[in-house]
């Protein structure tokens, strides 16, 4: 047996996929004791590489079981048979792994120590607390170790990471694993970087990423103090960056932002956070837009007139009644619909001889609806 497992190692690199896990299955299925000193000898081997990526196929096939025979190759004296190690421990992500990925971020090797931090984020919760040690090491280490606190995520992780935001340790990198593991109340600990010019941009992105993955509007409060940062945001020459400062923007319920909202009701690609903002401005938004819409042409007063209707605000619409453009005079007469007064009887029964089609089927529709209502 002790020849066939040498020789099935040193056929294994040579072997198409389907090849190569016949031979690892025919060795796995056997006692370990039968081949994990090839395994070790394989990964010691600095002469050939095949046998020594063949070992570490075997040694990930394995899983737990391998777990014994690598405890005591991350203690070997040769830092690369230990970073090789460290590499295996990481692809097998067995929780009983954790001792020893937690162990080697005390390596006297710097290299061992980075790729342990980076094995513990693809642990769970339990790796947290030996990161915290890690983030006062080098800083390839401890960069390592905050990207895995996102990689682990959870209360304890999410923690960690907004104090390295308070103590700008790595805050680049605190900000992109925040982005990754945060939800909503995150939102809040990345607005504070907005105070420092060269996270700014990166602070953004992440709560849009955040935002859009958990599907939430941001909580307008964050963003009160923020706007002049935003409107100065708006005049990026890097488009996303400009198209985040306007989402933002639309999120602070700020009526310093409404000449802002009312030009991007005009851009498609912005119209929907622009219609967001009016909104949640609300009723203080009236007046703005009723002189956008009195003093401005575009296929954008439409919108307008729909936004009023959808604020609550159907009296603003009667001025509309008789507006040149047909779309807007049918969100006049679809909002009149909730009015119950003289005046709209009388609107709406002229707008059922109105040229277009649109408009005599809503003035009926609102009629239809205040009788009903009747």
């Amino acid at each position: 047996m002790v020849k066939e497992v040498s020789q099935l190692l040193k056929e294994l690199p040579s072997k198409d996929w389907w090849g190569r896990q016949e031979i690892i299955s025919a060795l796995i299925a056997r006692p370990g004791t039968e081949y994990v000193a090839y395994l070790e000898e394989g990964i010691r081997n600095h002469e050939d590489a095949d046998v020594r990526n063949s070992a570490m196929e075997v040694y990930r096939a394995l899983g737990a079981r391998a777990l014994q025979s690598l405890s005591s190759l991350i203690r070997d004296g040769d830092p690369e048979v230990r970073l090789f190690t460290v590499n295996i421990l990481c692809e097998i992500r067995d929780r009983s792994s954790l001792p020893l990925l937690a162990g080697a971020l005390r390596d006297p090797d710097v290299n061992v120590r980075c790729a342990a931090a980076e094995a513990l984020g693809g642990c769970d919760e339990r790796a947290v607390g030996a990161l915290r040690e890690a983030l006062a090491d080098e800083p390839w280490v401890a960069m390592a170790a905050v990207n895995s606190l996102g990689g682990i995520g959870g209360e304890a992780a999410l923690s960690m990471l907004y104090e390295c935001l308070d103590k700008r340790i790595y805050p680049e990198v605190a900000i992109l694993a925040i982005e990754k593991a945060g939800g909503r109340d995150s939102i809040r600990h990345l607005t504070a970087c907005f105070s420092e010019p060269g996270l700014r941009e990166r602070a953004l992105r992440a709560i849009i990423g955040i935002a859009e993955r958990e599907g939430v509007r941001p909580s307008p409060e964050y963003f009160l103090s923020l706007v002049p940062m935003l409107v100065g945001m708006l005049g990026s020459k890097d488009e996303e960056t400009k198209k985040y400062a306007f989402m933002a923007l639309s999120w602070s319920d700020d009526m310093a932002a409404m000449s802002f909202l009312l030009e991007g009701v005009r851009d498609e690609e912005l119209q929907e956070y622009a219609i967001e903002g009016l909104l949640g401005i609300g009723r203080r938004a009236v007046c703005g837009i009723i002189d956008e819409m009195k003093g401005a042409c575009g296929g954008h007063r439409p919108i307008l007139a729909k936004v009023l209707s959808m604020i609550g605000e159907p009296m603003a619409l009667l001025q509309f009644a008789g507006d040149e453009d047909p779309e807007v005079r049918t969100e006049a007469a679809l909002a009149l619909g909730s009015l119950r007064m003289e005046r709209a009887y009388r609107i709406l029964n002229e707008m059922l001889g109105d040229d277009h089609e649109e408009v005599r089927l809503a003035a009926r529709r609102s009629l239809s609806r205040l009788g009903t209502d009747g």
